[in-house]
């Protein structure tokens, strides 16, 4: 059974509450925390107390930072030492990191070598960004580079990879196999609509996936986390207690 983990971001202060009594009822085993910049100094010590392990999620593109983009650099650099601060104060096990939009592979291969983190996972992304941007590491192939030109583990998105198999008309169930090939640590789940241009984090049951098969196909993987990442509709995170619940059951039946 994977250890479940509950998806927040470091300035959902609203949530820590909720988040502390759900851990001590046992209903997740880990908080993924994505960073937003500029949190550090406020909500690390809140963080720090409630005693839960953590996977930290670096902060993307809708922030700022881009490892495809050469002029870039800098300003990456800024945001990840904020990013490593957080995973170092929480012990984080890993962190999560998407290879950017636009620009170039080459670029994201770069910069990734100058972060030297060894606890770094790159993550796989949909073909295209909310905001349309063609996302770097959307492929298999891309994805397999750089596994093999840095020293990083895998983090699979499976609406990732069923938004990229949509795109490139391959099936989907197929493609996410290819991606179980490369070894993640880390596994994404949440429901969506196959023929949608956009990913989407809908509830489980939401939207159209086959969870048995998606069950039979990460069962092969040795993932040890899969991180709950639907939409939060309520402050007492209810919607994330009922995703939980359904996970648990359909994991459950073997």
């Amino acid at each position: 059974m994977f250890k479940l983990g509950l998806k927040l971001w470091s300035d959902n202060e609203k949530y820590i509450s909720e988040a502390k009594k759900l851990y001590e009822k046992k209903m997740y085993d880990y908080i993924e925390l994505y960073i937003v910049p500029g949190t550090y100094d406020r909500y690390i010590k809140t963080w720090q107390k409630l005693g839960i392990p953590f996977i930290i999620h670096c902060t993307h593109f809708l922030h700022g930072f881009n490892l495809a983009e050469k002029n870039k650099y800098q300003e990456n650099i800024k945001m990840f030492f904020e990013v490593r601060a957080f995973c170092d104060q929480l012990n984080g096990k890993y962190i999560i990191f998407h290879p950017g939009v636009e620009g170039r592979i080459e670029e994201s291969i770069r910069q990734i070598n100058l972060l030297h983190d060894e606890r770094l996972l790159v993550e796989n992304k949909p073909y295209v960004s909310m905001l349309n941007d063609y996302c770097r590491g959307s492929s298999y192939e891309e994805i397999n580079k750089i596994l093999n030109f840095c020293d990083v583990g895998f983090c699979l998105d499976i609406a990732h990879a069923f938004n990229k198999s949509y795109h490139i008309k391959q099936n989907e169930f197929k493609y996410v196999k290819k991606m179980i090939s490369l070894s993640p640590k880390v596994i994404h789940i949440c429901d969506g609509k196959l023929s949608a241009i956009h990913d989407k984090h809908l509830h489980i049951g939401e939207g159209e996936y086959d969870f048995v098969k998606i069950r039979r196909i990460i069962s092969i993987s040795k993932a040890e986390f899969l991180t709950v990442e639907t939409c939060k509709t309520s402050d007492k995170l209810t919607d994330f207690v009922e995703d939980v619940k359904k996970i648990k059951s359909i994991m459950n039946k073997g």
